[in-house]
């Protein structure tokens, strides 16, 4: 094992830490999916190849670059090329199509779309591709259609000399969205410093060998942050799968002989629920970053896997991590946050902005010790990066406790959204996919709280149908399955006469969360209904 020293500032760039790594432990593997193993030293040279690729498609430094493509090494090392020209990559969900993508495909304003094959048929039906003339398909396409493209492989064909960095510390160079809790996703764009001091935020203790393992998709910023950087920057292997498996998980972590991985939401939820096995503990991995995870579980999960390590945190999109929560073997109970990472600064603020007394619920808002740890803002969007930084805090959303233990426990979400399966999803944007409907007059959604996990909620929408209208619950999902992305379909659904609203004719629903689920209630779980994905 050998860490990139990322102390002098100048080193915070991620082309130069591939390239170092390449330099010193360059026969050492790096990256493997499936079968297929690249060393530091092969990934860095199929970079450069890509980066020519890129830099002869139009490429400079500063442009942005959209991917829409599942984890894979390539997708992984076409964003590192993208970064060594200095340019931006920015990730789509690969859940978007119709509208959805085409939006999404707009906002990037990116001149260069890289396309999975399995999603070069979702740009047929659209409009436009988001103002992306140049787009490059990863994979193998059985036959192209309208939209002209050219295959990424060709890249690798080409040059592979050195392609000298460019960019600087505080540069930009990552930009994901995120479900926006009162209108469209915004761009969450990220500095090379920002990106690669977080994987030091905490240091796990590795050791020469370990395999991190990634299962979550390339639009979150958990692979990376969790599992991508810090594998580059501790000189360890990194493991890929394209998708998160209930019934193969643990033999994926066999196969890689994986040490630690990252999951988000109810994925171990889901892990936990499977019927014990006999060989449950025959496994490889010592630590699981496993969040949110109820604390009251973790001592369970632990001795049914055999693992040694069960740590907990907290962290947003803009901040990465801003609360450690070691495991240190003691029983406790709650939604666990920790204590604050040395390079924020954390308060707990009301709404005037003012600290709230220890034991009240407050927002958690943050502020960098130094420069180069927060994100950079809202791409092109500086009215919102404005509002997020009132009073020279970040504001997260989020609200939490700080108790007389002296640990930050998570309280509530301040804004309208809720946390489902490990992703933001706003309540605006799955109430405008049902108003599409021609026979929806009114419609509120809103969380119900989970089973599963304090800190996630289950989707419900209730709706005020149209005079003589006849829509019934299962047309109205498959309408939102086929019109926006699978988790937009609610799993609770009710048709009322009438939604509360206040006197600005705003939607109240604090009403409807207090009432919840009722016996006229829609429960996609107890229906046939099945969601296409």
């Amino acid at each position: 094992m050998r860490k990139y020293d990322l102390g002098p500032r100048e080193n915070r760039v991620v082309g130069k830490v591939l390239a170092d790594q390449a330099k010193h432990i360059g026969d050492q593997v790096w990256l493997m999916s499936d079968d297929r193993k690249l060393t530091f030293a092969e990934s860095n040279d199929i970079v450069n190849r890509y980066a020519h690729g890129l830099r002869a498609a139009g490429v400079k430094q500063g442009d942005p670059v959209t991917l829409l493509v599942d984890p894979s090494i390539d997708s992984v090392l076409l964003a590192f090329a993208t970064a060594r020209l200095g340019g931006v990559f920015t990730t789509i969900n690969t859940d978007f199509h119709t509208d959805f993508l085409e939006d999404a495909l707009r906002k990037t304003e990116a001149d260069v779309l890289i396309v999975d094959a399995a999603y070069y048929d979702r740009l047929e039906p659209l409009p436009t591709t988001g103002g992306a003339t140049k787009v490059f398909v990863l994979g193998e396409l059985e036959k192209p259609g309208k939209v002209a493209c050219k295959p990424v492989s060709d890249w690798l064909d080409g040059p592979n000399d050195p392609i000298e960095e460019c960019a600087e510390w505080l540069d930009p160079v990552q930009c994901w969205w995120s479900s926006g809790t009162t209108g469209t996703p915004k761009g969450i764009l990220h500095s090379h410093s920002s990106i690669l001091m977080q994987a030091v935020a905490w240091d796990r203790g590795y050791t020469a060998g370990e395999v991190l393992y990634a299962c979550t998709p390339l639009y979150l910023g958990s692979a990376w942050s969790g599992i991508i950087y810090t594998s580059l920057i501790y000189g360890l292997g990194c493991a890929i799968d394209a998708r998160f498996s209930v019934s193969k998980f643990w033999d994926r972590i066999r196969h890689y002989g994986a040490t630690h991985a990252f999951t988000l939401g109810a994925m171990h939820i889901y892990l936990w629920k499977q019927p014990p096995r006999e060989d449950d503990a025959d496994n490889p991995l010592k630590r699981f970053l496993a969040i949110p995870m109820p604390a009251e579980l973790i001592p369970k999960f632990k001795k049914r896997f055999g693992i040694d390590d069960m740590s907990q945190g907290y962290g947003t999109s803009e901040t990465f991590r801003v609360f450690n929560a070691p495991d240190k073997g003691e029983d406790r109970t709650g939604a666990i946050l920790g204590t604050p990472v040395d390079r924020y600064e954390v308060a707990l603020l009301d709404k005037d902005d003012c600290r709230v007394p220890d034991g009240t619920a407050g927002e958690i808002c943050v502020r960098p010790k130094e420069p180069g740890c927060l994100f950079l803002g809202y791409y092109k969007d500086p009215q919102r990066t404005l509002e997020a930084w009132s009073s020279l805090w970040h504001h997260t959303g989020d609200m939490a406790v700080k108790k007389e233990d002296g640990l930050y426990y998570f309280a509530d979400r301040k804004k309208d959204y809720i946390r489902y399966k490990g992703r933001s999803l706003s309540m605006f944007e799955v109430e405008a996919v049902c108003d599409q409907h021609p026979e929806v007059a009114d419609v509120a959604a809103f969380g119900i709280q989970s089973e599963e996990l304090d800190s996630e909620s289950e989707l419900m929408v209730v709706v005020v149908r149209r005079p003589n209208a006849t829509l019934c619950e299962e047309t109205l999902a498959r309408f939102i399955n086929e019109k926006a992305p699978y988790f937009f379909v609610p799993r609770y659904i009710e048709f009322v006469d009438e939604i509360p609203r206040n006197q600005h004719g705003r939607i109240t629903k604090e009403p409807l969360r207090d009432r919840g689920v009722t016996e006229k209630t829609w429960d996609r779980e107890h229906s046939s209904f099945e969601i296409a994905r």
